[in-house]
């Protein structure tokens, strides 16, 4: 058996073994939530005292980064870097690392396991093969955590020490790895959209269903729009004004609406799993067969939804009493 031949199967024989790895390390993420924001907001606390120590310019882009040489380390650092316009070209960004080692620490039994199973090739599989395993292993557990963090950064603007930070009036927030791939997973884009913008994504959505994810839609108002069987996963509606829109079977997945006026709409049959209503006034919408799993809305708000009973089972209430 030749080397190469030996590394193949020793990876087909571990590939199980490797999935069950990343289902315990998601459920990690879930268990250990609190710590996870309570680590990121401490990190935007000690990147505030930097970006105004520096006295940087207003910042649009923030970009948290796997730092893979602390990963072979086991020490599972991220770098968090603040920049403004020129992004990559900013000669002084503010930053400052964070761990999250209680995440990742798993990979030190993972090491062991690999390392022991490795032994029967006599040699043919080594430990650099398996410190590559892990690395890929951990680039890939980056991104489900990239994934689950859009929804604990929906609500970056409440923190404190975020609020305090100067920002444009457009700015995002990157996870992935340093100067290489990344997923945006936070940004606000608050510049006014109109109808024509609205309409013009729409005719883009028809060639690039894709083209829809992520959107920022900022004080538009819009009517009289077939919005159907689109990909609207992770828009944030803000200030809007939406009258008579479809939205039928549409996947709304992951948006927000933010203090949105909404009259006449349709969503029926839509996907409308973990979404956030906030601050929202009602008029005749439909609901119907929607599929509302998780998704937020205020206590006060719920007379005016019209909502079925087994949809009320699965929707989170939120009993601001201020609301």
């Amino acid at each position: 058996m030749t080397r190469q031949e030996a590394l193949k199967r020793f990876q087909e024989q571990e590939k199980e073994y490797l999935e069950e790895k990343k289902l315990e390390f998601y459920r990690g993420i879930m268990e250990n939530s609190e710590e996870l924001a309570k680590v990121i907001r401490e990190a935007f606390g000690e990147l505030k005292e930097e970006v105004l120590r520096l006295d940087k310019e207003k910042i649009m882009f923030f970009h948290v980064s796997l730092l893979r040489i602390d990963s072979l380390n086991g020490t599972y650092r991220f770098l968090l870097n603040a920049m403004d316009a020129r992004w990559y070209l900013d000669t002084e960004p503010a930053k400052t690392t964070f761990s999250l080692e209680f995440l990742f620490s798993i990979t030190e039994e993972m090491k062991g396991r690999l390392m022991l199973d490795a032994g029967k090739y006599m040699g043919k599989v080594n430990r650099y093969d398996i410190e590559n395993i892990l690395q890929d292993n951990a680039i890939e557990w980056n991104r489900i955590l990239a994934a689950e963090l859009r929804f604990l950064f929906r609500d970056i603007e409440e923190n404190q020490d975020f609020i305090e930070i100067p920002k444009l009036d457009t700015w995002g927030i990157y996870w992935g790895e340093y100067r290489d791939s990344s997923d945006l997973i936070a940004f606000v884009d608050r510049e006014k959209k109109t109808q024509k913008d609205w309409e013009r994504a729409l005719r883009q959505s028809k060639e690039q269903e894709d083209v829809l994810i992520s959107k920022y839609w900022y004080e538009m108002e819009v009517a009289d729009s077939d919005s159907s069987e689109r990909l609207f996963l992770f828009n944030q509606f803000e200030n809007c004004t939406l009258t008579q829109i479809s939205f039928d079977y549409a996947n709304l997945s992951g948006t927000r609406f933010k203090n949105c006026t909404l009259k006449g709409c349709s969503f029926q049959n839509a996907v409308i799993r973990q979404a956030d209503f906030v601050d929202c006034r009602w008029e005749d919408n439909n609901f119907s067969g929607a599929d509302l799993s998780n998704s937020i809305f205020l206590e006060k708000d719920i007379p005016f939804l019209h909502i079925e009973p087994e949809q009320l089972q699965t929707i989170l209430i939120d009993r601001r009493a201020n609301a």
